[in-house]
């Protein structure tokens, strides 16, 4: 060896035991930490990923930060390639000699598998570890790309190889990435694939049903794919609960909303629509979605088509005795389908007798069964407004009895369980007093607030979908977010045909009387958006809504 070889050879010594050092030390810390730092094994993650294919790529450069594995010397190097025995001291530096001398030509390639983006060291460990020391990014290697049917990152953990090697089992055991490519089933809980799969043998029994035929499991997924999966799917991203449960994929989600539904099927003996399923047990878990099961701008085309309001929750209490609320809901449910769910609220202060109790749910079940319709009683103990909020949730829209309007002092307001019901809500609220009506002569309060808008689509439904007659009053004053406001209803309703049946007033226009225009023009029903501040704000400040709450005796629509 020459003299700057030696030199060399003396100076990567140092530099091993130096690296040595280093790799003892976060090994510790590591396992105080309760982490890994070692390499990954190619053979048992090739082997758990189920590996079906080889295919050679030649000389490329890689990424060393993308190495994470090796085929033999897992107990040689840590995670970063830094050695883990003093035994190895001399290879290592007369590798690292070669690597540096100028006297030396340098060292070949070295050979990696590649799985998905992370790469496994089949021949070069030492030059990998030298590379990583050195500061290089990148070393050049002859790949062989591995593929597997579950791929995997750079950033895979020996802990992840249980949960990815579950989902290997499952697709080798239901070939679904044969029949549908390009879909990910993954799940962070693992241990449910069983009831994944159960999942689509349930479908294809149906199926099979249905069909008056046998059905195969590949016709069965596609089906399943397309019918239940991707449209659940869907409804949880639009709900943004994704982002809501970061820890769980698409396919988790699916499964706990699908499993909640069915339990809240089983507990209440009625179904309820999977959009609002999402917000129910978002809601319960303390997270915010955003609320699919509102009214939104919907496609032209579906306005006569669609069925608005299929799912009708209605407060039934004591203060209701003639069931006033229930009686509005009846006349709301324009739907084949729809279903009625009364909502009785046991309170602490409650008094009413055991008889009393199963007087109003008779009376419950006697009024639907006079009208032919379906419906389902539940009765819960607690507080008032946050169960019809909580409840309301799994339902399109929130009718009761309006007994006390909020007006009055501010401390009046401040207490008031009507307020409270609107600030929380994320459901239109129907209230409704003496008389229950259908909406055939509809009065839109409208303006520029975003509330406002959803208020207008519900109106232009009616509108369009049942021929009901239309005026819409705005505010006196016509600044630029008014203008802006009125210019889109008039488009809108131009679309839909409507623009000659619907009459536009101002507040100057009926005198600030507008329980003569209800009274002249027979209105049925007045729509109009929620409060606008929330918080301690909106319960001081007294609001218009307030004032036609307590001053209508016709049913109010408030929007959310």
């Amino acid at each position: 060896m020459m003299q700057q070889d030696k030199q060399t050879y003396r100076t990567a010594l140092d530099d091993f035991r130096r690296l040595r050092s280093r790799a003892a030390m976060d090994r510790f810390w590591a396992g105080i930490r309760g982490e890994s730092l070692d390499l990954l094994p190619y053979h048992e993650v090739s082997s758990k990923l189920r590996a079906v294919s080889q295919t050679n790529l030649g000389l490329q450069v890689v990424p060393l930060e993308k190495i994470i594995g090796s085929v033999n010397r897992t107990d040689d190097f840590d995670r970063n390639f830094r050695p883990l025995s003093d035994d190895d001291i001399t290879r290592w530096a007369n590798v690292k000699t070669a690597m540096t001398s100028p006297f030396h030509v340098g060292v070949p390639p070295v050979s990696l598998y590649k799985i998905g983006d992370a790469y496994f060291a089949l021949d070069g460990n030492h030059r990998i570890s030298i590379a990583k020391e050195m500061g290089l990014d990148t070393i050049e290697a002859y790949v062989t790309e591995v593929k597997t049917k579950v791929p995997i990152s750079s950033s895979f953990t020996l802990e992840e190889l249980v949960e990815k090697a579950a989902y290997a089992d499952f697709l080798e055991d239901t070939h679904v990435d044969r029949i549908l490519p390009d879909i990910d089933f993954s799940l962070k809980r693992f241990e449910q694939y069983p009831l994944l799969k159960e999942h689509i043998n349930v479908h294809q029994y149906y199926m099979g049903i249905e069909r008056n035929r046998e059905v195969g499991f590949e016709e069965a997924a596609l089906d399943w794919y397309d019918q239940v999966y991707a449209p659940v799917a869907r409804i949880i991203d639009d709900s943004g609960l994704r982002y809501e449960f970061p820890e769980f994929t698409v396919t988790d989600l699916y499964l706990w909303v699908l499993d909640k539904q069915e339990d809240l099927r089983e507990t209440y003996g009625t179904p309820f629509k999977t959009e609002n399923v999402v917000d129910y047990v978002a809601s319960r878990e303390g997270k915010w979605t955003n609320a699919v099961g509102a009214v939104a701008d919907r496609e032209l085309d579906s306005l006569h088509s669609d069925c608005l309001f299929r799912d009708i929750l209605v407060g039934i209490s004591h203060t209701d005795p003639d069931l006033v609320a229930l009686q509005q809901a009846k006349l709301m449910n324009r739907c084949e389908e729809g279903n009625i769910v009364g909502l009785h609220v046991l309170s602490e202060s409650d008094t009413a007798s055991v008889e009393t109790e199963a007087g109003l749910e008779t009376s419950f079940y006697n009024s639907l069964h006079d009208n032919q319709m379906d419906g389902r009683f539940i009765m819960v103990p607690g507080s008032v407004s946050p169960n019809l909020r909580e409840y309301s949730l799994l339902s399109d829209v929130l009718i009761v009895k309006l007994s006390h309007p909020p007006a009055g002092s501010v401390i009046d307001r401040l207490s008031s369980g009507v307020i409270t019901l609107l600030q929380n809500s994320r459901r239109p609220v129907m209230f409704v007093k003496d008389t229950a009506l259908r909406v055939e002569r509809i009065l839109l309060i409208y303006d520029a607030a975003e509330k406002s808008r959803e208020a207008f689509f519900i109106a232009a439904y009616y509108a369009a979908r049942y021929n009901c007659e239309l005026y819409i009053l705005m505010p006196a004053k016509e600044d630029k977010a008014n203008l802006e406001a009125r210019q889109f209803a008039q488009d809108y309703l131009v679309n839909l045909n409507l623009q000659d049946s619907t009459s536009w007033l101002t507040q100057a226009q009926l005198d600030d009387d507008i329980n003569a225009f209800i009274e002249e023009k027979f209105i049925s029903t007045i729509i109009l958006g929620g409060y606008k501040s929330s918080g301690l704000l909106g319960r001081i400040f007294s609001s218009s809504i307030d004032a036609i709450l307590e001053n209508s005796r016709i049913p109010v629509l408030v929007c959310q």
